[in-house]
């Protein structure tokens, strides 16, 4: 009798251990207000793309409760558990509005090769910051706003970029900031009194030995004009070319890409206004600038009198593959062994069989909409993925009556069909798809949802490529923010810096800093 009732007490000991040690593993940290991890939300099968619009919007909108201990703000066993490792205030700013569409400030971060040093750029402010000691190593103030940045692949050198009625470009030393170079663009682009037609630095690459950097600007007085130029900087910031030599493209140029070697770059050209009935061209030009094939993309008729390339444009390390998105929603693959010389290439997707569209012009509920094309990432031999953007009308200034079924959202296809595979819903505008140096990490900055002004989307997103599955079976984690996240960068071993923005709510208040946030 006294074995019988010892063996009672012994297991109600363990019952009551098992129950208490579930308590302390739910209060000890398993629910954070900025980590969230679902498996339900924002993913859509290549089944469920084919559906009928209005299952595919609900979809797209699932996932986003405000709810903090539903399913989705829930960490899954599966998901990493980031923290914040640094914060580094930016100084005061005027906070965004939540209605108004693309964001007016260009905030820029980006790190060095090794992962070490990581440059911030806001207004006219610029910093380097020593990652693991958590300390800034310098800070500069420019003549005008910075648009871009970027380090030289040895890390030695520091490209800066502004938006000014000079419209530098700097070279500096990365480790001290002293000047080295300077070359002003509006030598060749002219200039402008009004800040908006002033010429900018819109994108800055590195490539083994060399940067390559795309520039422009534009006016309206009063019909739109635009001209850009392509320069090839040594590393150190010497000029090597430019393009064209003596002239300026009277298009715009809004992205460049280089394989890693250099040796193939590739940029476009475009009227992004949709007004002076230009075509796209897609040029690949190698080390010396000279011409190795383009390619003519026509406007989208009859919704649209011009076509260009936003930030969709995309070469493989090795130069093999290139990828176009353009902002109407086609994408384009090209495989450059098979364009032989200039002209006489085929889009590899792009046939009468196969449009290959992600989010071009639909016709729902009277209105023709799409969502707009951000960017575009080869991510593998296998897989392509394509940031989208928000609804909009084709045809101003009527109203959009529902959101595209894939708007903001994260795209990936098929490189072998072009076919989507799978599509992941973001929530907010994104400003880019942003990747480690390997394209292991890929790490999504959600900004703005003016569909909705829902606040709770507002983070980072970062995914792991090496993961199989969908999107939601690659996301790592997400890691949720007050304000609107303006831009990001990831190192190779997945430590995350981001800039993000107080935003201005409907009532007025204030939410979010303007700050810098490194999260691991």
């Amino acid at each position: 009798m006294s074995l019988k009732r010892s063996l009672k007490m012994k297991k109600g000991s363990i019952v009551l251990i098992i129950i208490l040690s579930f308590i302390f593993l739910v209060c000890s940290g398993c629910v954070s207000s900025h980590i969230t991890a679902s498996d339900e939300e924002g993913n859509n099968s290549s089944e469920e793309i084919s559906k009928n619009e209005k299952i595919l919007t609900d979809n797209s909108e699932s996932g986003q409760a405000s709810n903090p201990l539903s399913h989705e703000n829930i960490i899954s066993s599966e998901k990493v558990s980031p923290y914040l490792y640094w914060e580094y205030e930016l100084g005061d700013i005027k906070p965004e509005n939540l209605s108004e569409g693309r964001s007016n400030i260009q905030d820029c971060v980006a790190y060095s090769q090794n992962g070490k040093y990581l440059a911030v750029g806001t207004g006219k402010n610029l910093t380097v910051v020593d990652v693991p000691g958590k300390n800034p190593l310098w800070n500069k103030t420019l003549n005008g706003n910075i648009s871009d940045i970027s380090f030289s692949k040895d890390g030695k050198y520091l490209l800066v970029g502004e938006r000014s009625a000079d419209g530098y470009i700097y070279s500096m030393d990365a480790g001290t900031g002293v000047e080295i170079h300077s070359y002003r663009s509006a030598d060749d682009l002219g200039t402008s009194e009004n800040p908006k037609y002033q010429p900018s630095i819109y994108k800055i690459t590195a490539a083994d030995d060399a940067v390559y950097i795309a520039a422009g600007r534009y006016w309206k007085e009063p019909g739109y004009g635009l001209v850009s130029r392509v320069y090839r900087f040594s590393s150190d910031g010497t000029l090597s070319w430019k393009l064209p030599a003596n002239e300026n493209y009277a298009r715009s140029v809004n992205w460049i890409d280089s394989s890693q070697d250099g040796k193939n770059v590739v940029f476009s050209t475009g009227d992004w206004t949709n007004s002076l009935e230009l075509d796209a061209v897609v040029y690949s030009v190698d080390e010396t600038g000279n011409l190795r094939w383009k390619y003519e993309i026509p406007p989208l008729k009859p919704y649209f009198v011009s076509t260009a390339i936003w930030h969709g444009l995309d070469i493989s390390d090795d130069g093999s593959v290139i990828t176009v998105y353009t902002w109407d929603g086609r994408k384009y693959l090209f495989y450059d062994s098979k364009i032989k010389k200039p002209g006489n290439g085929k889009s590899e997707w792009y046939s009468k069989e196969l449009q290959s569209n992600v989010t071009t012009p639909e016709e729902l509920e009277g209105s023709v909409i799409y969502a707009y094309g951000e960017d575009a990432k080869i991510v593998s031999e296998n897989e392509i993925v394509y940031l989208t953007g928000v609804t909009l009308p084709v045809y101003y200034p009527r109203n959009v009556p529902m959101a595209h079924p894939l708007e903001n959202s994260l795209v990936s296809c098929d490189v072998e069909t072009g076919e989507i595979s799978w599509s992941y819903n973001l929530g907010g505008r994104c400003a880019g798809i942003f990747c480690s140096p390997d394209m292991r990490y890929l790490v999504l900055p959600v900004g703005k949802d003016t569909s909705s002004g829902n606040t709770q989307v507002h983070g980072i997103h970062v995914f792991d490529f090496q993961k199989p599955g969908n999107g939601n079976s690659k996301l790592l984690w997400k890691f949720n923010t007050e304000g609107v996240v303006a831009s990001a960068a990831v190192s190779s071993d997945c430590t995350i810096a981001a800039v993000e923005i107080p935003v201005q709510l409907e009532n007025g208040d204030i939410t979010g800093k303007h700050r810098l946030i490194i999260v691991r």
